[in-house]
């Protein structure tokens, strides 16, 4: 820094206070008129500040002789944190540090509550602390009403003045709010055109890509949907044809308690679940394990045991040497002969499995399970299809493919009717007040069967997609399933009983068993009535024939 030469009053340097948002001036006035130009080497402001020693203020190079008579003079000025400008009357805030005019704060606290209007703290009046100084303020503010020669015009002009600048301290503000959010949406504008950008480039990609491959597909979904659609077509077209009804082997009368086997585990008694195939039953139990039993010789032919969980629902296959197991362990496996070891464990559910049926084309297989779900699997590969949520958070506790394919149904507090293709409910049934335990088509595939926890038996027309037929049995029901023919009815509660259509809309009972010492769990038909089977808690399987 220089001296101009000659002057009479030197701006030596400028100090901001940040505590105070103030300015103060040092000026020097010097009395020797002749002070030839020199540089001023000045000590650092923490020096003037705690110093303010007037010998370190004196110019370099002034010889000692011409040092005479520096007066040095500071001037404070406070800068309002609303305004800007001079303060008149300075407070400061003793939470912030930040300098105010006494009247503008004041009346800004009045209009916007008790907080800071730069810190946004909170701030009370009594936090305002008034800055005693013993030089003359000067700045750009209005002059002093006192000093008025007419107080009222300039008490008016005061009170406008003091409106304008609390305004324009809030249209600052916004102004700040308003770019903030300008630039975010700038942003966001850009970062969607990019999106968007992308996703057109990736779809033209697709486009010219399934142009490409000549209308063909990798996509597994697409050719399920054909053998479904295809296999669908084939037996809807067989079913409309007039097919002669296979007589029974045996009436339901003539039935009766032929062999009784307890071949599950003691230490964890129950069979839960059973299926036919030819002369074959295969039964799943409490005790983790599932056994193939031969009704003509009597015999445990195989022990399948691989499950953590008991056993819930079995299931042969209907062309191929294959058993499948659903367990409360979550897994499906699929056990193949000749010694029945594991092919394959489906995955995919979270809860226990509750349902199996395999699909008429034989390739997939439909679960299933208390975690709200089902599931199509893949046979031969062992790969999950689809895994669908149902509309509702409850348990499903069973799973049927109509005879044709093309559709098939889950059971919850309700009875829904799912299409394959879409995977979509297309059909609810509601009129169970229980849960539903059991459902099963009839062969003709014009009629749905249904057992559920309120005791009833309700027979559900797919054409008219409402009941026709109701029957109360007194007592929970846990299974049921319809002979192939269509013509009798198994009924699983604390006894089996068997119904027989004797006209339309009418069955009778025909049959009671109640050898079981417990909950009957299962109830199948063989073909033609051969023999029924049936499973209890009391942990023994019973033949009916």
């Amino acid at each position: 820094m220089f001296f101009p030469y000659p002057t009479s009053t030197v701006r030596i340097g400028v100090l901001k206070l940040a505590l105070f948002d103030c300015l103060i001036l040092f000026e020097c006035k010097r009395t020797y008129s002749k002070l030839s130009s020199a540089s001023c080497s000045m000590v650092s402001t923490a020096n003037m500040v705690d110093s303010l020693a007037i010998s370190s203020l004196i110019p370099c190079g002034v010889r000692k002789e011409n040092r005479l008579n520096f007066e040095f003079k500071f001037r404070v000025i406070m800068l309002c944190g609303l305004s800007g400008a001079v303060c008149e009357v300075p407070v400061v805030n003793i939470k912030s540090g930040h300098v105010y005019e006494k009247r503008l704060i004041e009346e800004y606290l009045k209009t916007h509550g008790n907080l800071c209007p730069l810190s946004e703290t909170l701030l009370a009046p009594e936090d305002l602390i008034p800055l005693k100084l013993s030089t003359v303020a000067t700045g750009a503010a209005p002059p002093s009403k006192v000093t008025a020669s007419i107080p009222s015009l300039l008490s008016s002009l005061q009170t406008e003045y003091d409106a304008h600048a609390l305004e324009m301290f809030e249209l600052k503000q916004h102004l700040q709010t308003t770019r903030r959010e300008l630039s975010h949406a700038l942003y966001q504008y850009d970062a969607a055109c990019r999106v968007i950008s992308r996703l057109n480039r990736d779809i033209e990609a697709l486009k010219q890509s399934a142009s490409s491959s000549n209308g063909t597909s990798d996509d597994p979904w697409v050719h399920v949907t054909a053998a479904v659609a295809s296999r669908a077509k084939e037996l809807a077209h067989y079913r409309k044809k007039e097919r002669h009804v296979e007589e029974l082997v045996k009436t339901p009368a003539s039935l009766q308690v032929t062999t009784s086997q307890t071949f599950h585990q003691a230490d964890k008694p129950g069979i839960l679940t059973v299926d036919i195939k030819g002369e074959r039953v295969v039964t799943g139990g409490n005790d983790r394990h599932a056994k193939i039993f031969n009704t003509s010789t009597g015999k445990i032919e195989h022990t399948l045991a691989g499950h953590a969980k008991k056993v819930q629902k079995v299931l042969f296959h209907p062309t191929a040497d294959i058993v499948i197991t659903g367990s409360a362990d979550k897994s499906i496996k699929l056990w193949t002969a000749p010694i029945y070891e594991v092919a394959h464990t489906l995955t995919g559910h979270v809860g226990a499995v509750t349902g199996l049926a395999v699909h008429p084309t034989g390739s997939y297989l439909g679960s299933s399970s208390d975690d709200s779900s089902w599931a199509l699997h893949d046979l031969g590969t062992g790969s999950l299809l689809q895994n669908v949520r149902a509309p509702e958070a409850k348990a499903l506790l069973d799973f049927q493919f109509h005879p044709d394919g093309a559709i098939f149904a889950t059971a919850d507090s309700t009875v829904r009717i799912w299409d394959v293709a879409t995977t979509k409910n297309v059909a609810t049934f509601e009129g169970h007040t229980g849960t539903v335990n059991s459902i099963w088509f009839s062969e003709n595939g014009y009629h749905l069967v249904s057992g559920g926890s309120d005791g009833l038996v309700k027979f559900w027309d797919l054409r008219k997609l409402k009941s026709v037929l109701e029957l109360n049995v007194h007592a929970p029901v846990h299974a049921v399933h319809l002979e192939v023919g269509g013509t009798v009815l198994g009924v699983a509660t604390d006894k089996v009983a068997l119904y027989q259509e004797s006209g339309k809309k009418n069955w009778d009972i025909v049959q009671t068993f109640e050898n079981h010492k417990g909950q009957v769990t299962d109830v199948k038909l063989a073909h033609q009535l051969a023999f029924v089977v049936s499973t209890s808690l009391d942990r023994s399987l019973k033949v009916y024939a």
